[in-house]
Protein backbone atom coordinates (compact mmCIF):
# COMPACT_ATOMS: atom_id res chain seq x y z
CA UNK A 1 0.00 0.00 0.00
CA UNK A 2 1.52 3.33 -1.03
CA UNK A 3 1.49 6.51 1.08
CA UNK A 4 -1.63 7.97 -0.54
CA UNK A 5 -3.69 4.84 0.19
CA UNK A 6 -2.20 4.56 3.68
CA UNK A 7 -3.27 8.16 4.39
CA UNK A 8 -6.76 7.37 3.11
CA UNK A 9 -7.03 4.36 5.42
CA UNK A 10 -5.71 6.36 8.39
CA UNK A 11 -8.24 9.17 7.94
CA UNK A 12 -11.24 6.81 8.26
CA UNK A 13 -13.17 6.56 11.50
CA UNK A 14 -12.80 3.39 13.58
CA UNK A 15 -16.36 2.57 12.49
CA UNK A 16 -16.96 3.16 8.78
CA UNK A 17 -20.14 3.18 6.68
CA UNK A 18 -19.69 0.48 4.02
CA UNK A 19 -21.54 -1.48 1.35
CA UNK A 20 -20.98 -3.60 -1.72
CA UNK A 21 -24.48 -3.02 -3.10
CA UNK A 22 -26.68 0.00 -2.38
CA UNK A 23 -29.75 -2.16 -2.94
CA UNK A 24 -28.80 -3.98 0.26
CA UNK A 25 -28.24 -0.73 2.19
CA UNK A 26 -25.20 0.43 4.15
CA UNK A 27 -23.81 -0.71 7.48
CA UNK A 28 -21.18 0.49 9.94
CA UNK A 29 -18.21 -1.89 10.13
CA UNK A 30 -14.77 -1.86 11.73
CA UNK A 31 -12.12 0.02 9.81
CA UNK A 32 -9.98 -3.14 9.66
CA UNK A 33 -12.59 -4.68 7.34
CA UNK A 34 -13.00 -1.70 5.01
CA UNK A 35 -11.00 -3.27 2.16
CA UNK A 36 -13.76 -5.91 1.81
CA UNK A 37 -16.30 -3.32 0.61
CA UNK A 38 -16.53 -1.41 -2.67
CA UNK A 39 -17.93 1.76 -1.11
CA UNK A 40 -17.04 3.42 2.17
CA UNK A 41 -17.80 6.61 4.05
CA UNK A 42 -15.38 9.50 4.23
CA UNK A 43 -14.69 10.99 7.66
CA UNK A 44 -17.62 13.44 8.11
CA UNK A 45 -16.24 15.30 11.14
CA UNK A 46 -12.70 15.97 9.90
CA UNK A 47 -12.84 16.37 6.13
CA UNK A 48 -9.43 15.40 4.79
CA UNK A 49 -10.53 15.34 1.14
CA UNK A 50 -12.32 17.34 -1.51
CA UNK A 51 -14.37 14.68 -3.29
CA UNK A 52 -16.02 14.53 -6.72
CA UNK A 53 -18.15 12.03 -8.64
CA UNK A 54 -17.56 12.11 -12.41
CA UNK A 55 -20.31 10.18 -14.19
CA UNK A 56 -18.45 10.64 -17.47
CA UNK A 57 -16.77 7.92 -19.52
CA UNK A 58 -12.98 8.16 -19.66
CA UNK A 59 -12.85 10.91 -17.02
CA UNK A 60 -9.71 9.76 -15.16
CA UNK A 61 -7.68 12.66 -16.56
CA UNK A 62 -10.45 15.20 -17.01
CA UNK A 63 -8.81 17.43 -14.40
CA UNK A 64 -6.02 18.08 -16.91
CA UNK A 65 -8.50 19.02 -19.64
CA UNK A 66 -9.99 21.76 -17.45
CA UNK A 67 -6.62 22.95 -16.07
CA UNK A 68 -7.07 21.73 -12.49
CA UNK A 69 -4.36 20.05 -10.39
CA UNK A 70 -4.11 16.24 -10.20
CA UNK A 71 -6.23 14.45 -7.58
CA UNK A 72 -4.42 12.56 -4.86
CA UNK A 73 -6.54 9.47 -5.60
CA UNK A 74 -8.53 8.62 -8.73
CA UNK A 75 -10.80 5.59 -8.35
CA UNK A 76 -12.02 4.26 -11.70
CA UNK A 77 -14.90 1.89 -12.44
CA UNK A 78 -13.37 -0.50 -15.03
CA UNK A 79 -16.80 -1.29 -16.50
CA UNK A 80 -17.88 2.22 -17.52
CA UNK A 81 -14.68 4.23 -16.72
CA UNK A 82 -16.58 6.66 -14.48
CA UNK A 83 -14.44 8.04 -11.64
CA UNK A 84 -14.29 9.43 -8.15
CA UNK A 85 -11.64 12.07 -7.40
CA UNK A 86 -10.14 12.67 -3.94
CA UNK A 87 -7.93 15.69 -3.26
CA UNK A 88 -6.11 15.30 0.05
CA UNK A 89 -5.82 18.36 2.32
CA UNK A 90 -2.80 19.08 4.53
CA UNK A 91 -5.15 20.39 7.21
CA UNK A 92 -8.58 18.76 7.47
CA UNK A 93 -11.62 21.01 7.78
CA UNK A 94 -13.48 20.38 11.04
CA UNK A 95 -17.27 19.95 11.19
CA UNK A 96 -18.02 19.57 14.89
CA UNK A 97 -19.94 21.72 17.36
CA UNK A 98 -17.02 24.04 18.11
CA UNK A 99 -15.48 24.25 14.63
CA UNK A 100 -14.96 27.52 12.78
CA UNK A 101 -17.39 28.52 10.02
CA UNK A 102 -14.91 30.40 7.82
CA UNK A 103 -12.80 27.34 6.78
CA UNK A 104 -16.02 25.39 6.18
CA UNK A 105 -17.35 28.07 3.84
CA UNK A 106 -14.07 28.21 1.95
CA UNK A 107 -14.00 24.40 1.65
CA UNK A 108 -17.58 24.31 0.36
CA UNK A 109 -17.03 27.19 -2.08
CA UNK A 110 -13.99 25.47 -3.58
CA UNK A 111 -15.77 22.12 -3.80
CA UNK A 112 -18.74 23.78 -5.50
CA UNK A 113 -16.54 25.63 -8.03
CA UNK A 114 -14.48 22.55 -8.86
CA UNK A 115 -17.65 20.48 -9.28
CA UNK A 116 -18.73 23.01 -11.90
CA UNK A 117 -15.33 23.03 -13.66
CA UNK A 118 -15.15 19.24 -13.79
CA UNK A 119 -18.84 18.88 -14.71
CA UNK A 120 -19.05 16.44 -11.79
CA UNK A 121 -22.33 15.18 -10.33
CA UNK A 122 -23.96 18.08 -8.46
CA UNK A 123 -26.19 15.64 -6.51
CA UNK A 124 -23.14 13.85 -5.04
CA UNK A 125 -23.32 14.17 -1.24
CA UNK A 126 -19.57 13.73 -0.60
CA UNK A 127 -20.25 11.18 2.14
CA UNK A 128 -19.62 7.82 0.41
CA UNK A 129 -16.90 7.17 -2.14
CA UNK A 130 -15.66 4.34 -4.31
CA UNK A 131 -13.25 2.68 -1.89
CA UNK A 132 -9.74 2.86 -3.38
CA UNK A 133 -8.67 0.00 -1.07
CA UNK A 134 -11.08 -2.44 -2.76
CA UNK A 135 -9.89 -4.58 -5.71
CA UNK A 136 -13.06 -3.89 -7.73
CA UNK A 137 -11.69 -0.53 -8.90
CA UNK A 138 -8.72 0.66 -10.89
CA UNK A 139 -6.81 3.15 -8.75
CA UNK A 140 -4.43 5.93 -9.80
CA UNK A 141 -2.53 7.87 -7.13
CA UNK A 142 -0.49 11.06 -7.26
CA UNK A 143 1.91 12.28 -4.54
CA UNK A 144 -0.10 15.48 -4.17
CA UNK A 145 -1.45 17.07 -0.99
CA UNK A 146 -2.95 20.55 -0.86
CA UNK A 147 -3.78 23.60 1.22
CA UNK A 148 -7.25 24.96 0.53
CA UNK A 149 -5.69 28.22 -0.64
CA UNK A 150 -3.78 26.34 -3.37
CA UNK A 151 -7.02 25.87 -5.33
CA UNK A 152 -7.73 29.60 -5.47
CA UNK A 153 -4.94 29.94 -8.03
CA UNK A 154 -6.93 28.04 -10.63
CA UNK A 155 -9.34 29.62 -13.09
CA UNK A 156 -12.99 29.24 -12.14
CA UNK A 157 -12.25 28.59 -8.46
CA UNK A 158 -13.29 31.67 -6.52
CA UNK A 159 -13.99 32.50 -2.91
CA UNK A 160 -17.67 33.29 -3.42
CA UNK A 161 -20.56 31.93 -5.43
CA UNK A 162 -24.27 32.44 -5.94
CA UNK A 163 -27.00 30.19 -4.62
CA UNK A 164 -28.91 27.74 -6.77
CA UNK A 165 -32.06 29.21 -8.28
CA UNK A 166 -35.39 27.60 -7.50
CA UNK A 167 -36.67 25.42 -10.37
CA UNK A 168 -39.10 27.16 -12.73
CA UNK A 169 -41.85 24.62 -12.09
CA UNK A 170 -41.91 25.19 -8.33
CA UNK A 171 -44.70 27.54 -7.23
CA UNK A 172 -43.34 28.85 -3.94
CA UNK A 173 -43.81 32.31 -2.51
CA UNK A 174 -40.38 33.71 -1.63
CA UNK A 175 -40.52 36.78 0.60
CA UNK A 176 -36.87 37.06 1.53
CA UNK A 177 -33.71 35.22 2.48
CA UNK A 178 -35.41 32.95 5.02
CA UNK A 179 -37.93 31.73 2.44
CA UNK A 180 -35.20 31.35 -0.19
CA UNK A 181 -33.11 29.29 2.23
CA UNK A 182 -36.02 27.08 3.24
CA UNK A 183 -37.34 26.34 -0.25
CA UNK A 184 -33.91 25.75 -1.78
CA UNK A 185 -32.91 23.50 1.13
CA UNK A 186 -36.09 21.40 1.16
CA UNK A 187 -36.05 20.82 -2.60
CA UNK A 188 -32.45 19.65 -2.38
CA UNK A 189 -33.39 17.49 0.59
CA UNK A 190 -36.23 15.69 -1.20
CA UNK A 191 -33.75 14.48 -3.84
CA UNK A 192 -30.91 13.64 -1.47
CA UNK A 193 -32.37 12.06 1.69
CA UNK A 194 -32.51 8.56 0.14
CA UNK A 195 -28.72 8.46 0.01
CA UNK A 196 -28.43 8.41 3.81
CA UNK A 197 -28.74 5.44 6.13
CA UNK A 198 -28.40 7.32 9.44
CA UNK A 199 -30.36 10.30 10.72
CA UNK A 200 -27.23 11.75 12.30
CA UNK A 201 -25.38 11.85 9.00
CA UNK A 202 -28.46 13.32 7.30
CA UNK A 203 -28.71 16.16 9.84
CA UNK A 204 -25.00 16.95 9.45
CA UNK A 205 -25.31 17.13 5.66
CA UNK A 206 -28.42 19.33 5.84
CA UNK A 207 -26.54 21.72 8.11
CA UNK A 208 -23.67 21.86 5.63
CA UNK A 209 -26.04 22.46 2.71
CA UNK A 210 -27.94 25.19 4.57
CA UNK A 211 -24.70 27.04 5.32
CA UNK A 212 -23.66 26.64 1.68
CA UNK A 213 -26.93 28.22 0.50
CA UNK A 214 -26.66 31.00 3.07
CA UNK A 215 -23.09 31.68 1.99
CA UNK A 216 -24.43 32.59 -1.45
CA UNK A 217 -26.54 35.47 -0.12
CA UNK A 218 -25.10 38.96 -0.45
CA UNK A 219 -26.16 39.54 3.16
CA UNK A 220 -26.06 36.10 4.88
CA UNK A 221 -28.49 35.20 7.64
CA UNK A 222 -27.25 34.78 11.24
CA UNK A 223 -25.88 31.34 12.02
CA UNK A 224 -28.63 30.56 14.57
CA UNK A 225 -31.37 31.13 11.98
CA UNK A 226 -29.60 28.91 9.45
CA UNK A 227 -29.07 26.17 12.03
CA UNK A 228 -32.74 26.28 13.10
CA UNK A 229 -33.99 26.08 9.50
CA UNK A 230 -31.64 23.18 8.74
CA UNK A 231 -32.68 21.29 11.89
CA UNK A 232 -36.44 21.60 11.43
CA UNK A 233 -36.33 20.90 7.69
CA UNK A 234 -34.06 17.87 8.19
CA UNK A 235 -36.40 16.45 10.84
CA UNK A 236 -39.49 16.77 8.62
CA UNK A 237 -37.84 15.27 5.55
CA UNK A 238 -36.32 12.38 7.52
CA UNK A 239 -39.69 11.58 9.09
CA UNK A 240 -41.37 11.53 5.65
CA UNK A 241 -38.45 10.16 3.61
CA UNK A 242 -40.24 6.94 2.66
CA UNK A 243 -43.06 8.87 0.98
CA UNK A 244 -40.72 11.17 -0.94
CA UNK A 245 -39.16 10.47 -4.30
CA UNK A 246 -36.43 12.32 -6.17
CA UNK A 247 -39.11 14.25 -8.04
CA UNK A 248 -39.57 17.93 -7.09
CA UNK A 249 -42.32 18.36 -4.51
CA UNK A 250 -44.00 21.19 -2.68
CA UNK A 251 -45.47 20.69 0.80
CA UNK A 252 -49.23 20.70 0.37
CA UNK A 253 -52.42 19.07 1.68
CA UNK A 254 -53.66 16.05 -0.24
CA UNK A 255 -56.59 13.65 -0.27
CA UNK A 256 -54.25 10.65 -0.46
CA UNK A 257 -53.98 8.46 2.61
CA UNK A 258 -50.61 7.86 4.21
CA UNK A 259 -50.75 4.24 3.02
CA UNK A 260 -51.37 5.35 -0.57
CA UNK A 261 -48.46 7.78 -0.47
CA UNK A 262 -46.18 5.12 1.00
CA UNK A 263 -47.21 2.63 -1.71
CA UNK A 264 -46.51 5.15 -4.45
CA UNK A 265 -43.15 6.04 -2.93
CA UNK A 266 -42.20 2.38 -2.65
CA UNK A 267 -43.24 1.69 -6.25
CA UNK A 268 -41.18 4.62 -7.53
CA UNK A 269 -38.13 3.59 -5.50
CA UNK A 270 -38.35 -0.04 -6.65
CA UNK A 271 -38.67 1.01 -10.29
CA UNK A 272 -35.63 3.29 -9.98
CA UNK A 273 -33.57 0.53 -8.34
CA UNK A 274 -34.56 -1.98 -11.02
CA UNK A 275 -33.63 0.41 -13.82
CA UNK A 276 -30.26 1.11 -12.22
CA UNK A 277 -29.52 -2.61 -11.72
CA UNK A 278 -30.44 -3.43 -15.34
CA UNK A 279 -28.26 -0.58 -16.62
CA UNK A 280 -25.30 -1.78 -14.51
CA UNK A 281 -25.75 -5.36 -15.72
CA UNK A 282 -26.00 -4.27 -19.35
CA UNK A 283 -22.75 -2.31 -19.07
CA UNK A 284 -21.05 -5.31 -17.47
CA UNK A 285 -22.36 -7.63 -20.21
CA UNK A 286 -21.13 -5.27 -22.93
CA UNK A 287 -17.70 -5.11 -21.30
CA UNK A 288 -17.48 -8.91 -21.09
CA UNK A 289 -18.42 -9.33 -24.76
CA UNK A 290 -15.89 -6.68 -25.76
CA UNK A 291 -13.13 -8.50 -23.88
CA UNK A 292 -14.13 -11.89 -25.33
CA UNK A 293 -15.02 -13.37 -21.94
CA UNK A 294 -18.06 -15.63 -21.46
CA UNK A 295 -21.16 -14.04 -19.96
CA UNK A 296 -22.25 -16.15 -17.00
CA UNK A 297 -23.95 -15.16 -13.74
CA UNK A 298 -20.59 -15.47 -11.97
CA UNK A 299 -18.68 -13.33 -14.50
CA UNK A 300 -21.48 -10.73 -14.40
CA UNK A 301 -21.26 -10.68 -10.61
CA UNK A 302 -17.53 -9.99 -10.75
CA UNK A 303 -17.87 -7.34 -13.49
CA UNK A 304 -20.88 -5.51 -12.06
CA UNK A 305 -20.41 -5.86 -8.30
CA UNK A 306 -24.10 -6.77 -7.89
CA UNK A 307 -25.18 -9.72 -5.79
CA UNK A 308 -26.07 -12.99 -7.46
CA UNK A 309 -29.79 -12.74 -6.58
CA UNK A 310 -30.05 -9.40 -8.38
CA UNK A 311 -28.24 -10.81 -11.42
CA UNK A 312 -30.55 -13.83 -11.68
CA UNK A 313 -33.59 -11.59 -11.26
CA UNK A 314 -32.72 -9.34 -14.23
CA UNK A 315 -30.59 -11.62 -16.41
CA UNK A 316 -33.44 -12.24 -18.87
CA UNK A 317 -33.62 -8.52 -19.61
CA UNK A 318 -29.98 -8.25 -20.66
CA UNK A 319 -29.27 -8.40 -24.39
Amino acid sequence: MNQQLQDFYSHLNESVVTTNDFEEGTKYRKREKVDQFAYCGLNPIYRHYLSFDLDIRGSAFRYDDVALPPPTIITVNPVNTHCHYLYQLKTPVAYHANSRIKPQRMYEAIQHAMTSSLKADTAFTHTLTKNPLHPKWWVITNPAIYDLSDFLEYKGVERSRTIDALPDDVTAVVRGRNDQLFHTLRLWGYRSVHRFSSEEGWHQEMQVKAEEINDGFEDPLPYKEVRHTAKTTAKWIWRHRHTLSSRKRVLEFTTETAQERMSQGAAYTNAARSAKAIQTLQLAADALRHSGKPMTPLSLQVASGLNIKTIRKYLSQIH
